[in-house]
Formats: structure tokens, C-alpha cells, sequence
């Protein structure tokens, strides 16, 4: 009588690898590039993020678009967009566009759209990385 070979053990790998992380959809990153005749000018070129939405089951590569017209510049026409280095301070930077309304003194009501810079709030971090081995907690099933 031949023995049955015992049913083989499932294993799962307490780890798993991540190609890229994800960054938030407002980080819209600015690629530095060197002025055309020039060698040490540099200019900061808008690039694009790819955006992948988790658990889609065929997912496709869609690059994240600027939502207002402060980036949008060029980007219809398919033309770059740069920004001079030294606009940009190492605190970063905050563009802010909001309505503004007022009142003459005769009664009449103005209301425009206003642009307003002003410095940032220190060095920021998108959280992005690249090629990381992440552990699995034990319940978890290993993602394809």
C-alpha cells in the first residue's frame, strides 16, 4: 500500500515589493533644465506625475493634470511651462488664487480673482520612493 505525499504547505513571503509609492495629487513636480546657450542657467520645467488608482483591475497610465489655470499655462497647446530658479526659495513656495470683492464708496460691488505668492512653509517631502520591500502583516495576503 503506497502512503499518500502530504498536501503541500501554502507559503506566503512576509514581505512584498513596491515599485513606487504614491504622492499626493497637489505635488506637481518642477524638473530643473538647463537654459538653451547656456551651461550653469538653469530654468525648472513642469514634469508630470502618473496617477494609478489601487485595486483597478486593469490599470492604465494617466498623467495627473494641474486643476487650475496657474499651471495650466501651455499644457492644452502641449508647450512646456518654466518657472526661473531663483522665484523658487528653498522654503518652497505657495501660490494661492482665491476670490476678492469689495465695496466703493457708492455702493457698487467689485468682485475679481486674485493671484497671491507668498513664501512656503519650509522644505516639504511628497513621501515618494521608488523600490521598497515592505513587510506583510501575518493576515494579509500578498498583493500581485
Amino acid at each position: 500500500m503506497a502512503a499518500t505525499p502530504p498536501a503541500p504547505k501554502e507559503w506566503k513571503a512576509p514581505f512584498r515589493y513596491n515599485i513606487m509609492t504614491t504622492v499626493p495629487e497637489n505635488w506637481l513636480p518642477f524638473v530643473p533644465e538647463h537654459v538653451a546657450g547656456s551651461r550653469r542657467q538653469i530654468q525648472l520645467r513642469r514634469a508630470a506625475m502618473p496617477r494609478y488608482l489601487e485595486n483597478d483591475p486593469a490599470p492604465s497610465f494617466e498623467r495627473v493634470r494641474p486643476r487650475t489655470a496657474l499651471l495650466r499655462e501651455g499644457l492644452d497647446a502641449g508647450k512646456p511651462y518654466y518657472i526661473h530658479e531663483q522665484e523658487v526659495p528653498r522654503a518652497g513656495a505657495q501660490v494661492l488664487q482665491s476670490f476678492q470683492r469689495t465695496r466703493w464708496n457708492d455702493g457698487r460691488v467689485f468682485t475679481w480673482l486674485a493671484v497671491k505668492k507668498r513664501i512656503g512653509r519650509g522644505e516639504g517631502h511628497s513621501g515618494l520612493a521608488f523600490d521598497q520591500i515592505v513587510p506583510v502583516p501575518p493576515n494579509d495576503t500578498p498583493q500581485g
